[in-house]
């Protein structure tokens, strides 16, 4: 399913995974989730054999866990510039998962005609406001799931089951990719590994990923193709869709230019739905 990574480097202060060709054009340039890092993006690479991906670990997160950045999805933008900057990368399509898929907006934006287009993947679109999105309640809620998580744990499987819980269920095809997943995550003696996490910064993130500003407007005085595949299911197979079908209308009421798709998947098997890939080689 994967393919060899050329390397794994730090560029700008950030620890990044870089498969693919070293040249050609375009470039991928790939934006996990909050509680994800660059390794969930080696089955989208994997696909894409001829393309170079380029992914960071976003601050707060692996090897970039301790990366001091700005506020916000703005501080997380401008830190990603630096790095296309270093890289001199041009002719770039973004692609963002999850909150990365709310980053993306911003960092098109701020690369100009150097972005050849955006992808979200069940994110970027702001999902139906209700009470649990208050920015209070979210910090609460990601407060106590963080506060799981960061903690000793005695085999990487014990720690993909409490992360990933039920997304995973009917696809025990993903179990070894999932184990590389948070093997990638922990560090520390056998027995004993913690997730490479700035907790706070995760649940500061969160807040402002689910009760900020909505970032999809980014995008408004720019001409590149924007196109958004909306998971079926949500955390797991039994779950209501983060993005309601009200939500997608919405997002394409504000920006007319951008195309929807739903492909049948969770939030977080999205990663591994063939639309991915596919839908990047048409943006190349």
């Amino acid at each position: 399913m994967g393919v060899g990574m050329n390397e794994r480097r730090m560029v700008a202060g950030l620890a990044m995974a870089d498969w693919g060709p070293a040249t050609g054009s375009p470039v991928v340039l790939a934006l996990h989730g909050l509680t994800s890092t660059s390794e969930v993006w080696s089955a989208m690479a994997g696909a894409l054999p001829h393309m170079r991906v380029v992914a960071p670990d976003l601050p707060g997160r692996a090897g970039s866990a301790s990366v001091p950045i700005g506020p916000g999805l703005a501080g997380h933008a401008q830190a990603v510039l630096r790095l296309a900057d270093e890289l001199q990368l041009h002719d770039i399509i973004v692609v963002g998962h999850s909150m990365g898929a709310f980053l993306a907006p911003l960092v098109a934006a701020k690369l100009g005609d150097r972005a050849r287009s955006v992808i979200m993947l069940d994110g970027g679109v702001a999902p139906a406001r209700t009470l649990m999105l208050r920015r209070p309640i979210v910090r609460l809620l990601f407060g106590v799931a963080t506060r799981r998580l960061d903690r000793k744990w005695p085999t990487v499987e014990k720690y993909v089951a409490t992360a990933e819980g039920k997304a995973t269920d009917n696809r025990p095809d993903l179990h070894q990719v999932m184990l590389a997943w948070g093997a990638y995550m922990l560090a520390g003696p056998p027995g004993a590994q913690r997730p490479r996490l700035d907790r706070e910064r995760l649940i500061d993130d969160a807040a402002d990923t689910l009760a900020g500003p909505a970032t999809l407007g980014a995008l408004a005085r720019t001409t590149q193709p924007v196109h958004l595949i909306a998971a079926s299911r949500g955390a797991h197979d039994e779950a209501a869709p983060f993005l309601s079908d009200a939500a997608l209308e919405a997002g394409q009421a504000q920006l007319q230019r951008l195309t929807i798709e739903r492909a049948d998947a969770n939030h977080l098997t999205l990663l591994f739905d063939p639309s991915v890939p596919a839908a990047v080689a048409r943006a190349s």
